[in-house]
């Protein structure tokens, strides 16, 4: 009797070690969007206030997306729906001129939970207000 009451111990164990070892299979893999086609191109030079366009991939939450222009938040855009991808276009804030700034874009996955995010963006340099430089300044004095 002892024996095989060890025996059924041994087994219990075993099934059990296995069953937690396979996990928790109904959690949803982590697909973190893309973000491609930014306009105007990386490293650009631009006007202050001027209009952006991307396209990011259908895993991505609309409602999620956040861009800034340096530390500014870009409020002027649309999401539009295009069946396979989403195609994102907006106005850049006014505000931010005269130097370089990058574009922060972050959205969550429509699956995956919180923690399934992407970052990305791009470097504009913006127009205006610019200080003449140092060379430039001594060129102009009699």
């Amino acid at each position: 009797m002892k024996i095989i009451m060890r025996f059924m111990l041994v087994v219990t164990a075993m099934y059990t070690n296995s069953v937690m070892a396979q996990g928790d299979t109904t959690q949803v893999p982590c697909v973190k969007p893309r973000f491609s086609k930014m306009l105007p191109a990386d490293k650009s030079e631009i006007e202050a206030g001027a209009e952006f366009s991307f396209v990011a991939s259908r895993v991505m939450n609309p409602f999620t997306l956040s861009i800034k222009l340096k530390d500014t938040e870009v409020n002027e855009f649309q999401v539009r729906n295009k069946n396979t991808f989403y195609k994102v276009s907006g106005v850049f804030p006014e505000s931010v001129k005269g130097q370089w700034a990058r574009v922060h874009i972050r959205a969550e996955a429509k699956e995956g939970g919180k923690g399934c995010y992407k970052r990305g963006g791009w470097l504009l340099k913006i127009k205006g207000n610019d200080v003449p430089t140092v060379s430039e300044t001594a060129a102009e004095s009699p």
